[in-house]
């Protein structure tokens, strides 16, 4: 099937969850974990502009979902940092582009030197 194509009838929305990340650090169940999804119907993913689009949606949906907290409260910003990685991680995983997960892949990396 033609990737362009196959873009085209995807679904308008991405669920972006955190999991079971949210669920080891908070009281709720994993299964009552937020979600948000995240339009991509008005991008052209063949685009590489529209997949910076999308991944900036994705990254800023992560931090919402998980509930962006300041670094200066360490252990609640390091159980953040687990789940906006994970979910990140989760829907660039689930759209399989490659473009976009090259994107996270060189974050991820950027990341680690900085350690």
């Amino acid at each position: 099937m033609n990737t362009n194509f196959r873009f085209a009838l995807r679904p308008l929305v991405l669920l972006l969850g955190a999991g079971s990340v949210l669920g080891a650090t908070c009281s709720s169940p994993a299964s009552a974990a937020p979600e948000m999804a995240v339009s991509y119907q008005d991008l052209n993913l063949a685009n590489a502009a529209d997949v910076h689009v999308l991944y900036r949606r994705l990254k800023a949906a992560a931090s919402e979902v998980c509930g962006n907290v300041p670094a200066q409260e360490l252990q609640r910003h390091l159980a953040f940092e687990r789940c906006y990685n994970a979910a990140l991680e989760s829907a660039v995983t689930q759209i399989n582009l490659p473009q976009l997960q090259a994107m996270f892949q060189s974050d991820a990396a950027a990341q680690t030197k900085r350690g």
